[in-house]
């Protein structure tokens, strides 16, 4: 019976040491893939902290951009993302800018940019409509572009290109001179009103670029029209705290529908 038993415990006492053995041997093998995986969450970490910085940065928000590119110095010493950190600070201190701050601020004033444009379109409407076979701009024509002069002369940083467009009436030829001639009327008139020529950009369309394909009369009058376009913002080095009236901050003016002219409107300008 005493035999059975020491018998008994040898056998669990070896089962144990079995079951202790798989045990190490799996920590053996895991601990370094845990190991090598809490690595690359904190090198994640780190670019994203990266990251964050450079977009503050180029939101020229740069007490938030130093805080997030000092954190990555501080907490992840050594790594690439530190390095990284350490040339964009030193940069700033120097006042110069990282390539990747450029591509983000050539990245923000693309977008600023668009913005302009949907307030322009909403503030002041963004084109004039002209009879047939005419260049004439008509009494709500002018209104129109003195009230775009105005709203561009308070945005000295502004350029636009005035695209002239005919409809499929006439041949192609002509088209192409009276759609020229339809957004030189336009520019003339904006410089009349104090716009600066050098900001002020022509192209001919022709009937290319139309906003509506159809035979009716009515519907045609459409793409007899030269329209504004807000073609670039120069930035100087500094963003403005309010860029533009009723879009002060940066993304508040949303995507909205906006109606098509009715095209008996358009002849009446």
């Amino acid at each position: 019976m005493r035999r059975r038993y020491s018998m008994l415990k040898l056998r669990t006492s070896n089962v144990s040491a079995g079951v202790l053995c798989v045990v190490l041997g799996l920590m053996a093998v895991l601990a370094p893939r845990v190991f090598a995986q809490d690595q690359t969450a904190d090198s994640e970490t780190a670019a994203e902290l990266v990251e964050d910085g450079l977009d503050a940065l180029s939101d020229h928000a740069e007490d938030s951009g130093r805080r997030l590119l000092a954190r990555v110095i501080s907490e992840f010493p050594g790594s690439v993302e530190a390095a990284r950190a350490k040339r964009a600070l030193a940069a700033l201190d120097r006042g110069e800018s990282t390539p990747e701050e450029r591509a983000a601020i050539k990245a923000g004033i693309a977008e600023r940019a668009a913005e302009f444009r949907r307030a322009f379109l909403l503030d002041v409407g963004d084109r004039v409509f002209f009879a047939e076979n005419s260049a004439i701009l008509g009494g709500r024509a002018r209104s129109i572009v003195e009230r775009q002069a105005r709203w561009l002369t308070v945005r000295p940083d502004l350029t636009v290109l005035v695209i002239g467009r005919a409809d499929d009436s006439v041949g192609r030829s002509a088209a192409e001179i009276l759609s020229l001639q339809r957004a030189q009327v336009v520019r003339d008139r904006l410089i009349a009103a104090g716009i600066a020529e050098a900001r002020i950009e022509v192209k001919a369309a022709g009937s290319a670029d139309r906003l509506a394909v159809c035979d009716d009369p009515m519907c045609q009058a459409q793409n007899r029209n030269a329209e504004v376009f807000i073609k670039e913002w120069h930035f100087d080095g500094n963003w403005p705290k309010s860029a533009m009236s009723g879009a002060s901050a940066k993304g508040s003016v949303s995507p909205v529908n906006v109606r098509r002219a009715d095209p008996a409107d358009s002849v009446s300008q």
